[in-house]
């Protein structure tokens, strides 16, 4: 091996003196194509890309130069440089590829707080061989190799490299992160840097910038909706909101005196990607044998619309807003809400809520604890218990690839067979998790043969539960409507574009129990945001305090609060509380003073 490099050392092209400093100077420019034709697939549409946003594409190349000769300035050895660099953006070119393949969702700069939990994201990626991106791969370890081959090193001063690294990368830094300086760069090299409040607007701003800026453009928004302390936000103002709630703000219906041996077990289920799609699809085929199962279920409940936070992927989002309460669009709709909150806290939740009244508090989530960071979060969230599917005490059934939901209801029921007292569960259900795709039958179709499976199982245990000798109030909603490949064109099939895919947000609840609750208080044919649900349940189990009296007047003047069907429109209350109650000083924690459960 050493003879052979020594070769290559000796050749013609490597003795050049300029052979290091050209192989340098056309880097960035190779590696900006290789990123971008590594995850478009297409020299074609790359061509056309480059000749028909130009400028779009310059700028592009020069992010690549810009991190480039910062290393080089800094590291002086060009290999390393070239290495690191290389590594770098072949990384976002191959996560895009396969981020896109799986969610439908493009990488961005807010994905990276997903790095601890890629272990987890291999288990239902497809994540197949792709001799483009090997190719690319490789050619780009052969350039580095070059690199390294010539010896090629920056002369200068340590103290002068360093000087003009720090130049170079605080300005970059500056322009891509102040809003205010970034707005001249897009309109000077014709960026779209466009708010995106939906997958669909997402995808419209990819085709325009492609990766490399669009990761930039990213950057800049993620600083630009981060959250801030609002103006107003002080404890006597928060004091103020709680002290001025309405007490009579419960619908009429509603007992808020229920006896401690009477309190219902209340039961959360958060189906992982289910969607009714009759409500976009009117004569979907099969659509009442798929649904049969929740008809029944819902012929016995009340139920309605609300809008979640999220489409296709990001099942944490639609949690958040079930088990704090509070709407995701305040948290300038963050990608993984909890990533703001304060650790080693005890956070303001549902689950604490019942807790204080005396609840067992469990969370079941059939999939790995360390998805999302669940079980080091959560803790913290006021959960008795957390079962993982390494932890379940039932007999585990899979539905293809994931625990089925059967058996996470017969989990909750064992728990409420072994426990004192009413009991709070929060179910995140697993099993119709995203792939779809199993070689042998159509994507589409295996989704919907899920679904049918989850419906039965709903119904099957609403009809064990009609026995249970304890009162029982269960909510039945999904976190998303699914994702499906590329391959799959399912969603233009039935006419979903940009103008009209806020429908892809809306998901169907039901509130069912089965000791004779009067639901008629709860909402019916109005839509609204998902956050308020667990403020109905509580009020429903019998229970009221002076944030969920303050929630529910917000209901009355802000039914929908979201990025995806109100964008621009903002609630000083809402944003408050939101603050408050996760990254503030939490005033609005109930303690003794403002603790008021009815007993």
């Amino acid at each position: 091996m050493k003879e052979l490099i020594n070769r290559l050392r000796a050749a013609r092209f490597f003795q050049w003196k300029k052979a290091g400093p050209l192989l340098c100077i056309f880097f960035p420019f190779v590696l900006a194509v290789f990123a971008e034709l590594g995850q478009s697939q297409s020299l074609a549409e790359l061509v056309d890309f480059a000749s028909g946003r130009f400028s779009v594409f310059l700028f592009s190349c020069l992010l690549v130069n810009i991190v480039y000769w910062s290393l080089s300035l800094l590291i002086r050895r060009m290999w390393i440089s070239t290495a690191v660099t290389g590594v770098l953006f072949m990384t976002i070119s191959v996560v895009e590829f396969y981020k896109y393949a799986m969610t439908g969702s493009h990488f961005q700069f807010g994905d990276l707080a997903m790095v601890t939990g890629v272990a987890d994201v291999t288990k239902f990626a497809r994540i197949t061989f792709n001799p483009l991106i090997f190719v690319l791969i490789l050619l780009t370890l052969l350039y580095i190799f070059a690199v390294w081959l010539t010896g090629c090193r920056l002369k200068g001063a340590f103290w002068k490299r360093c000087s003009a690294c720090a130049l170079m990368a605080g300005m970059t830094a500056i322009f891509l992160m102040v809003p205010a300086f970034f707005a001249p760069v897009c309109s000077v090299f014709g960026i779209d840097n466009s708010i995106t409040y939906n997958s669909y607007g997402e995808a419209e701003r990819f085709k325009n910038n492609k990766l490399i800026t669009n990761f930039a453009v990213s950057i800049n928004q993620s600083v630009a909706t981060a959250v801030t302390e609002p103006e107003e936000y002080s404890e006597e103002v928060i004091e103020e909101i709680l002290d001025n709630a309405e007490e009579d703000v419960l619908p009429a219906g509603v007992n808020t005196g229920t006896a401690a041996a009477e309190r219902p077990n209340v039961i959360f289920i958060m189906s992982e990607s289910y969607a009714d799609f009759r409500r976009i699809v009117p004569n979907l085929k099969n659509g009442d044998e798929i649904y049969a199962g929740l008809d029944a279920v819902a012929a016995e409940s009340r139920s309605g619309t609300s809008v979640v936070p999220t489409f296709g992927n990001g099942t944490v989002k639609t949690e958040f807003e079930l088990m704090f309460g509070l709407p995701v669009k305040s948290l300038g709709d963050a990608g993984i809400p909890h990533k703001l909150l304060k650790s080693g806290v005890e956070q303001d939740t549902f689950a604490n809520m019942y807790k204080d009244a005396g609840y067992n508090t469990t969370y079941i989530h059939p999939f790995r604890s360390t998805f999302y960071d669940r079980e080091d979060v959560y803790s913290e969230y006021g959960f008795d218990r957390m079962i993982f599917e390494d932890n379940f005490t039932v007999e585990t059934h899979n539905f293809r690839n994931y625990i089925d939901d059967e058996t996470a209801f017969r989990q909750a029921q064992e728990v409420m067979e072994s426990t004192d007292g009413p009991d709070y569960i929060h179910i995140t259900t697993m099993q119709n998790h995203q792939p779809f795709i199993d070689g042998v039958g159509e994507e589409v179709d295996n989704y919907f043969a899920g679904i049918q499976f989850s419906n039965e199982a709903l119904r099957e245990w609403t009809e064990q539960l009609k026995n249970w000798e304890e009162p029982v109030i269960l909510v039945f909603t999904g976190d998303h409507f699914p994702f499906f490949s590329p391959e799959c064109d399912f969603y233009n099939e039935i006419g979903i574009t940009v103008e009209n895919c806020s429908k892809l947000y809306e998901k169907t609840w039901l509130v069912w129990n089965n000791y004779g609750a009067d639901t008629s208080a709860l909402p019916g044919s109005e839509k609204f945001s998902t956050f308020y649900l667990p403020h109905f349940v509580y009020t429903m189990a019998g229970f009221q305090n002076p944030f969920v009296d303050v929630m529910l007047e917000s209901y009355e003047e802000e039914p929908l609060y979201s990025m995806s069907v109100n964008p621009t429109t903002t609630s000083e209350l809402l944003d408050l509380l939101t603050y408050d109650r996760t990254i503030g000083e939490n005033y609005s924690e109930i303690d003794g003073r403002k603790f008021n459960f009815n007993d």
